[in-house]
């Protein structure tokens, strides 16, 4: 079940100003505060405290947690797991807020006076506060393709909690929390042998499996590509002798759906194929719905298909979020400079890499800038005024954000430029956009990462750029811990990695050369050409006339009918889509 929830906080006797339900309301009462926990619940059963561990056993202390909590008894905060937890303990005087290493529950923040209010959900913060919408947020979220370079949200008077921070709030007062960062990830380069950290790495995998697989005693369902990340969870379910189901959406025919099934057969999971073909109806995407319960379209087939992992009796889900950010290491995009520094890694080794340079920090922020300015020129067209005034001319200051939060990561220890960027990645894109994926699946069950386990987090973050470029490391382990997984062909390399990194390398610059890359799982662009998919789509733009202009969207359709553009574009037609759902006014009641 998930539940969107908005917990206030206010001083005993008052009431709730701006009530978000009807009926759903837990109240509890402290000594000198009221806290009311306002829930609405998908699928919808009326009963207001499921979905949220409520705990108070103490008449001065009140505890809820968000999610999947797994305690790291005498090792501190945060704990491993999926979670948000907020403490409010009058005899201390504060409320406690915390998250775990990667934030991967969304979770907001507004103060007001003497009230606190904490949601995992924009509409009901906006609404309970009775709060305005941010312009730069907005204008941020637009450029950005769904995210943010700062805690910054689109919700005036607010922001979202970053990942592995706490946050102590003064009882009644409208004083800004102490904010500490309780996670050790992208701090310091562990200085070892590759030999002594594969062996490191593959001991804290196997720890983190014995914490979040072993428990489970019923089918974990896996959303599985055919790539390495889901990968290395499906080896993981089958060396701990666990049922595994491995559902695969996408075009049955590609290449990367057969390797998924290869690998399900390997790792003796059932395989669910799902079609995304003239039979798959555009209305399984349920874009309003989706937007509605998580305030994201990233990925609408998620929650498209995850009720067939169910149908097999699947009560517990799993990916393999963060790991190609957190593990994968930074490539180059300059072809030629990518085969070289492969070339070197395979006939000299890593290389050492010191903290970056005031050179290389300014190199990832203008990386990170030319997202913004690339997203402005190709799709702000798109826009009706005046969201498209407000996206131009709020350039200035989201790039001015950016600057400030590489700086910010930058000074956090000796880290290197990749690590710089890893983190940036992982904190504002995947935190406030592509994690949201994840949230889909509380709606049919638990959700357990072992992938996001705190200690191995804090490990591989850590680790020498040079070591993990461009996925030797992670190829490395993948070879230890599940050789027959590592025989299997890589969709984006056309070849397996159960080969040195020179014999990789060349293969996959081979392939492109002679162009016979393999297919991939998903073309969105090729579905929406099937049937009157490309009129429903273009549709739901037009019904935002709030925030699209007509004519422009009218005239974008046409060039991706006629094949001039594509809408598999990272999710930017739906990361818009969804910024618009957000603004619209009649949705912000539901």
């Amino acid at each position: 079940m998930f539940t969107r929830y908005l917990i206030t906080v206010l001083p005993a006797g008052e009431r709730l100003p701006h009530p978000v339900t009807a009926a759903a309301v837990v109240q509890r009462s402290l000594p000198g505060h009221t806290v009311y926990i306002e829930t609405l619940n998908e699928p919808d059963d009326d009963k207001p405290d499921h979905g949220l561990q409520i705990e108070h056993n103490d008449p001065a202390c009140l505890v809820i947690t968000e999610g999947y909590l797994i305690p790291n008894a005498g090792s501190g905060l945060p704990h491993s797991g999926i979670y948000n937890q907020i403490i409010i303990d009058s005899d201390a005087g504060e409320v406690r807020l915390h998250n775990d290493t990667f934030g991967l529950l969304a979770c907001y923040f507004a103060q007001d006076g003497g009230a606190l209010r904490v949601s995992n959900s924009l509409r009901l913060l906006r609404r309970g506060g009775a709060l305005g919408v941010d312009e730069l947020g907005v204008a941020e979220m637009f450029l950005f393709g769904g995210w943010t370079p700062t805690e910054r949200i689109i919700v005036r008077d607010a922001q979202r909690m970053a990942a592995g921070m706490q946050y102590r709030f003064a009882l009644g007062s409208a004083r800004p929390p102490v904010a500490t960062r309780l996670t050790s990830t992208w701090t310091t380069v562990i200085d070892e042998p590759v030999e002594t950290i594969v062996d490191r790495i593959c001991d804290l995998w196997n720890r983190a499996l014995a914490t979040h697989f072993d428990p489970i005693d019923t089918p974990i369902g896996l959303l599985l590509s055919g790539g390495l990340d889901s990968r290395m969870v499906a080896g993981a379910a089958a060396a701990r002798g666990k049922q595994l189901v491995g559902l695969t959406f996408g075009d049955l025919r590609s290449d990367e759906v057969q390797i998924a099934q290869q690998v399900a057969a390997v790792t003796g999971a059932q395989w669910v194929p799902s079609g995304l073909d003239e039979d798959f109806p555009f209305e399984r995407l349920a874009f309003d719905r989706v937007n509605r319960v998580h305030e994201t379209m990233y990925n609408l087939m998620w929650d498209a298909n995850a009720p067939l992992l169910t149908a097999h009796g699947v009560r517990h889900f799993s990916t393999g979020a963060t790991f190609e950010t957190i593990f994968g290491g930074q490539k180059d995009a300059d072809k030629r400079r990518r085969l070289l520094k492969n070339l070197r890694q395979a006939v000299l080794g890593p290389w050492a890499t010191g903290p970056a340079t005031a050179a290389e920090r300014d190199a990832v922020t203008d990386a990170i800038q030319g997202i913004g300015r690339k997203r402005a020129r190709h799709y702000a067209s798109l826009l009706a005024e005046p969201y498209r005034s407000l996206i131009t001319d709020s350039l200035p200051a989201a790039e001015r954000e950016v600057a400030e939060r590489v700086a910010l990561i930058a000074a956090s220890g000796p880290i290197t430029a990749a690590q710089i960027r890893e983190r940036f990645d992982s904190e504002h894109y995947q935190t406030h956009y592509s994690r949201n994926q994840e949230r889909q699946l509380f709606s049919h069950g638990t959700v357990v990462l072992p992938t996001v386990d705190r200690d191995l987090a804090n490990y591989l973050t850590n680790l020498p750029a040079g070591m993990k470029y461009d996925h030797a490391l992670y190829y490395r382990v993948i070879r230890r811990l599940y050789p027959q997984l590592a025989a299997i062909p890589v969709p984006n390399l056309g070849t397996s990695v159960d080969k040195s990194q020179l014999q990789i390398e060349l293969v996959r610059v081979w392939q492109i050369q002679r162009r016979q890359r393999l297919t991939t799982w998903v073309n969105f662009s090729d579905w929406m050409r099937l049937g009157d998919n490309m009129a429903k789509y273009e549709r739901l733009f037009l019904e935002q006339d709030h925030f699209f202009d007509g004519d422009a969207v009218r005239a974008f359709f046409k060039d991706v009918g006629d094949g001039r553009r594509g809408i598999y574009d990272g999710g930017e037609t739906t990361g818009f889509l969804n910024l618009a759902y957000l603004l619209d006014k009649q949705r912000l009641e539901r």
